[in-house]
């Protein structure tokens, strides 16, 4: 079986992991593109959010690349939309020409999963529990050890003194982390990575600008569609806290495995109830949950990025610009697809980053007591905020 399935970020190197532990060659095209983004473009409706086109695009490459069964994440149990693109990529796939079987990983249809890993291990039970043991044990030390080196990366590519270090360091790991297969080797990896990060040469700074990354799942975590934020913010001198990540993602969902220490999914939900009362879609109420976490912890601003006609983003928008106002914290709301140009996404961070700048220091002379009419002063800067959200 040589099964094909969407990229996100470097989730595809869990997801192979744990696919070829159980019997399945891995087929995927190359990672999201302007080529793949056309396809998608071409064969999708019009109107349908951008992660559905790209996506798209990537089953389609993967059929090219000899794939005869394609893997989707959510079969219909989704709060949004993101549930039903493997039907509708399905039937446009075939449509297309393309013959190939599908497999839907969710709750729904857990028992088809069983017996196609059954019939993977020549029906027994014994090599499928055993394969999928070692499997899963492999998947999860991969993925919480590519979350570290992303961490890590983020962590030191804003105070860098050779530009570039962590992400070619970041690079060498996923690669390491993706052809090795030994549990104990992956084990060891960990105090390896986070060495071999501390060692890279660092500026020394006062404080760096702390910009909290919230929106739509898919366009926080795939670098193709967010134009490298992370990166680009990090290049700029900045740390940047996207509020999901790959592996967050993937357990979080499929799993309900919740690992974030600092605000629980209960915690979150709790904060962000007076706001909004209960998940309309995709990640809306855990955003805003982050988002007012984001400005009770120091963080100087908020980046929210969408697709553009994402429903349950859109409707939470007013909320999120509720919420910055009440918390005084800058938002900058970013709409995604497939017509948005890099240079306009970076030349709006930058006019952001120059009034997260510029607030700091006002902020900073208004604790020193250096400026008259403190109380003026503040009501100038939550109207900057409400400017920057709007």
């Amino acid at each position: 079986m040589k099964v094909g399935f969407q990229h996100m970020g470097n989730l595809n190197v869990t997801l192979r992991a744990l696919f070829e532990s159980v019997g399945c060659e891995v087929t995927q095209g190359p990672r999201p593109n302007k080529k793949s983004l056309d396809i998608g473009v071409r064969y999708a409706p019009e109107l349908v959010c951008l992660p559905f086109k790209v996506t798209l695009g990537d089953m389609f490459s993967a059929l090219e690349q000899g794939a005869d069964t394609l893997l989707f994440i959510g079969g219909g149990d989704w709060s949004c939309r993101y549930g039903y693109y493997g039907r509708i990529q399905c039937s446009i796939l075939r449509r297309l020409g393309f013959e190939f079987r599908s497999i839907f990983i969710g709750h729904q249809d857990v028992k088809s999963i069983i017996s196609e890993i059954l019939h993977l291990n020549n029906d027994s039970w014994t090599t499928a529990i055993k394969n999928w043991t070692r499997g899963f044990a492999i998947a999860w030390h991969k993925s919480k050890l590519v979350d570290l080196a992303e961490a890590c990366a983020r962590t030191t590519r804003p105070l860098e003194t050779r530009k570039g270090e962590s992400s070619k360091l970041l690079r060498k790991y996923l690669h390491e982390i993706d052809r090795e297969s030994h549990l104990l080797k992956l084990m060891s990896l960990r105090k390896e990575i986070s060495k071999e990060f501390s060692s890279i040469q660092k500026r020394y700074t006062s404080r760096l600008l702390k910009i909290q990354l919230v929106g739509e799942s898919y366009c926080v975590i795939e670098p193709f569609v967010n134009f490298e934020i992370i990166e680009y913010l990090g290049n700029q001198g900045v740390h940047v806290e996207p509020f999901l990540t790959a592996h967050r993602w993937l357990f979080y969902h499929a799993m309900k495995i919740n690992e974030d220490r600092s605000l629980s999914r209960k915690a979150a939900k709790d904060m962000a109830r007076p706001f909004w009362g209960y998940n309309a879609g995709g990640e809306d109420q855990l955003s805003i949950a982050y988002t007012i976490n984001a400005a009770k912890s120091g963080f100087d601003g908020v980046i929210h990025l969408m697709p553009f006609s994402c429903m349950p983003e859109t409707a939470a928008l007013p909320v999120f610009e509720r919420v910055c106002k009440l918390y005084d914290i800058p938002l900058l709301n970013i709409s995604l697809d497939e017509h948005t140009g890099v240079a306009g996404v970076y030349t709006r961070i930058e006019a952001f980053l120059d009034l997260l700048s510029q607030r700091r220091s006002r902020v900073s002379f208004l604790e020193a007591g250096r400026l008259p009419a403190a109380q003026g002063a503040k009501q100038c800067l939550a109207t900057e905020g409400q400017n920057v959200s709007q």
